[in-house]
């Protein structure tokens, strides 16, 4: 007999074990890209985008990532091409923005690192039609006029 003959047996408790469905690895190294962005941004950087979609992360990683970042003060909603739901985490200028299809059913989720989402902001075309249109406000007297001013 040889010790190759011997059969071995292993008992290895490595102790409480996360959920099956969570990546704490990758939920962590994307709280360091977030961390790096916000610096960033803070110190007069670019706008910074992270598609969440592209991201291998489980629905336990974004129950985590939701439970880490937490709500602010800002919602918004937005019904274009079917309803957006945006909010600012409780930590400024740190948006997660999620877009839905017309069957209310989620296409795609990011976090923006920025003063406001894109989506939240008036494209440069639509100002300057806001801008042409405006003066004819000035062309309807009757909508200056005050109640006690008008004649019977």
């Amino acid at each position: 007999m040889s010790l190759g003959d011997i059969p071995i047996k292993v008992d290895f408790d490595a102790g409480p074990q996360p959920d099956a469905g969570l990546n704490t690895a990758m939920v962590m190294a994307l709280l360091q890209e977030i961390a790096t962005h916000l610096n960033d941004v803070a110190n007069g950087g670019e706008r910074q985008v992270v598609e969440l979609g592209n991201l291998p992360l489980s629905d336990a990683d974004i129950v985590l990532l939701e439970q880490k970042l937490g709500r602010g003060e800002v919602h918004a909603t937005v019904s274009a091409a079917g309803p957006s739901e945006i909010y600012e985490t409780t930590f400024p200028g740190l948006w997660w923005v999620k877009y839905f299809n017309d069957a209310e059913s989620l296409v795609s989720q990011q976090l923006e690192i920025g003063p406001a989402p894109m989506i939240l902001e008036a494209h440069r075309v639509d100002i300057e039609d806001s801008a042409q249109r405006f003066p004819a406000l000035f062309d309807s007297p009757e909508l200056f006029a005050s109640p006690e001013t008008e004649s019977p």
